[in-house]
């Protein structure tokens, strides 16, 4: 099996295609049994202390076990079957355990002490320096100066962990799959666009039931959401989504206490106070308490804002839904309407000129254009599915990489949207270059018919969202694998995403990526006017939303005590309350399907989505002032912050491209408007 395993194979790019579930063990197997004897091999005696045979082989590791166990996660993400469940779900445990001992092992971490004191190691600088640096810290948190005993148990939570996150995953994924809506009385659909009609109408064909049927993933939930003038309709749709992750047989409340008890052991065992001080030390931040006091910094900052916009979607309930207060349900429908009503946007109109197919020509467009990149379609047989698409990416004739596009929804899929860095390239040492592969994902509104998929601006700016992720991972040039593209503090990595949203507010942007469908024309300099100055329509409920999500994280993760709090889902709806439209609005469905930091990476990490952008709304301004289009300012971005990754420290990449420290006045006044 193992010699024709095409997860263990090198060939460029993957063959999902002929992946199967039966592959999985034996490659993680494999990938794992080698990385141990090559473990082992480092801690030996008669390795020498040279960067090559130590940190060298260390990174060599990481990539070949990241490779095949990437390969599987991709897979599981976007093609899930019940066998590669099973498969990935019995690999997990594995995979965890052996990232646990390599990240604590004593006999690695000796020789990395030892090769530190030699002469070689003295005399290290530049991106070896700071990868010797950053190993020996992130070993010393992983436990590596810990007794036999207490890694042992270290190694078991994490395991543990990886099995929870999982099963939580999992869970949301079935709560999504398990629901629909049938509507039979066309009355109740008014305002919804005709797409989604389209749609519902074809799910109820396929399901072979009468009317229309509406299910969970993500567009048609925001269609109804925005649209729907049937209130009940709306709130049915958007508590069911609400409750993905607490239905029978896929209850998460358990596996979030479980979680986060395993968490605060894992965090004690390692010598910190909770577990936000252990996953922050390691970011921009430093410590949990810096995150807290930015998060509260700019919560004092948008409340006044959020409770004047509060005030203003109850009233307009009043005076239009006549209702007395707006629910949940309503603030999408309200704030689309406002945006209609005083702005003259309607997001459903503008969709003719969000073209996906036009879209994604205009983005590899801004590539080539400030980084001197090439970006084509290839005919590739190693899709897994027919929609997915295969580019690859040329600078200075050079191939640096390639990348495939999954953009619309399936039963098989997770839901959201992201960017998975498939295999990890760079310089070689002969002199050459080792491409890049990834894949960027969505969940985006299909195509109706033979048509390109028409977007909304808000599915758009998740395109380039995640195609800003795709470029951090392709532009790496460190010399060292774990230090290359995303492997960044992860309070920096979502400023190379954010910013590349700026470019679809921008005239000259959208002149490049914005076009009708039909003929081809521009949006008009009025619209585009009223779409600037609708973007603070809801700018404040949606910062206190975000910051809500990074509150509860926090809090979850510092503070909270169960013997003192009681359950996590009620402690949770207290600390949200400020957060909410009315006092009562806090939904207890939220935490259980909260995958970000259940089953994510962003645990004690979600304040990094508000700190990120206000590096990135500081760092646009630059592109503001000298040219959205200008290939200095382009270089000397791909040259300062993307092609570095971590192997300088992300306040020394952000100072430079600045010129000074950052400052978060520039996103308050592009989010609210203030001067």
């Amino acid at each position: 099996m193992t010699d024709t395993n095409p997860l263990l194979s090198d060939a460029f790019p993957i063959a999902f295609q002929t992946i199967e579930p039966a592959h999985v063990a034996p490659a993680i197997d494999t990938a794992l049994r080698e990385a141990e004897d090559a473990l082992e091999g480092i801690a030996s005696d008669a390795t020498p202390l040279e960067f090559a045979a130590v940190l060298g082989a260390l990174d060599a590791i990481h990539d070949r076990v990241q490779r095949v166990a990437g390969a599987v996660a991709h897979l599981n993400n976007v093609r899930q079957n019940p066998d590669l469940r099973e498969a990935w779900t019995a690999a997990l445990p594995k995979l965890a355990s052996f990232e646990a001992r390599a990240a604590s092992h004593p006999g690695v971490y000796a020789k990395l002490q030892a090769y530190e004191a030699s002469d070689e190691g003295r005399q290290l600088d530049g991106p070896e320096r700071r990868y010797l640096t950053l190993t020996l810290d992130a070993m010393r948190r992983a436990g590596a100066g810990l007794d036999d005993a207490t890694r042992e148990r270290v190694e078991a939570l994490k395991s543990e962990l990886a099995e929870l996150g999982n099963a939580f995953q999992n869970n949301v994924l079935d709560g999504t799959n398990a629901y629909h809506l049938d509507v039979t009385d066309e009355a109740r659909l008014e305002g919804l666009p005709p797409a989604v009609k389209r749609r519902a109408k074809q799910l109820a064909e396929d399901a072979q039931v009468d009317g229309w049927r509406f299910d969970l993933q993500p567009p048609t939930v925001m269609a109804v959401a925005e649209h729907a003038h049937d209130r009940e309709l709306r709130r049915t749709l958007l508590n069911a989504y609400d409750q993905r992750g607490t239905g029978e047989d896929r209850d998460n409340r358990p596996l979030i206490e479980a979680i986060l008890r395993a968490r605060r052991e894992l965090a004690t065992l390692l010598g910190y106070d909770h577990w936000a001080d252990l996953q922050t030390e390691d970011r921009m931040v430093g410590h949990a308490e810096r995150a807290k006091t930015f998060e509260e910094d700019l919560w004092q900052r948008v409340a006044p804002h959020f409770a004047t916009e509060r005030e203003s979607l109850h009233q307009y309930a009043q005076d239009t839904l006549h209702v007395d207060r707006a629910e949940p349900w309503d603030v999408a429908y309200i704030l689309e309407r406002i945006r209609k009503e005083r702005h003259d946007v309607d997001g459903e109109a503008l969709r003719p000129y969000f073209s996906l197919g036009r879209l994604q020509a205009g983005m590899f467009d801004l590539a080539e254009t400030l980084f001197g990149w090439t970006i084509t379609a290839t005919e590739s047989p190693t899709v897994w599915h027919e929609s997915v698409a295969y580019y690859e990416v040329h600078s200075n004739g050079e191939r640096i990489g390639g990348f495939y596009t999954d953009w619309f929804p399936r039963s098989d899929k997770r839901g959201g949207a992201w960017m998975m860095p498939l295999r990890q390239g760079g310089p070689t040492v002969d002199g050459g270059f080792e491409p890049h592969l990834g894949a960027i994902s969505g969940n985006l509104t299909p195509p109706d018919g033979e048509a390109d998929a028409q977007l909304t601006h808000d599915e758009a700016l998740t395109v380039l969202h995640e195609f800003g992720h795709l470029v951090h991972h392709l532009a790496s040039r460190s010399p060292v694998k774990s230090l290359g593209g995303l492997n960044v503090a992860w309070d920096f990595v979502e400023l190379p995403s954010q910013i590349f949203e700026n470019w679809l507010w921008h005239d000259e942007g959208l002149d490049r990526m914005a076009r009708h469908a039909d003929s081809g024309e521009a949006i008009p300099s009025e619209v585009r006017q009223r779409m600037r100055d609708a973007r603070t329509v809801g700018a404040a409920y949606r910062m206190a939303r975000q910051l809500s999500f990074g509150t509860i994280d926090l809090a979850l993760h510092t503070s909270y005590d169960p013997a003192t709090h009681g359950d996590a889902v009620q402690h949770a709806r207290r600390v949200l309350q400020p957060f909410q439209i009315h006092e009562n609005a806090t939904r207890d469905g939220f935490l259980p399907s909260f995958q970000h930091i259940f089953a994510g990476g962003y645990s004690a990490g979600y304040y990094s989505y508000m700190w990120s952008e206000m590096l990135e709304a500081d760092a646009f301004g630059r592109f503001e002032r000298e040219g959205p289009y200008n290939p200095e300012v382009g270089r000397a971005y791909l040259e300062g912050i993307l092609e570095p990754g971590n192997a300088e420290p992300p306040d020394v990449l952000i100072e430079r491209f600045l010129g000074r420290q950052p400052d978060p006045a520039a996103l308050l006044k592009r989010n609210l408007g203030l001067d």
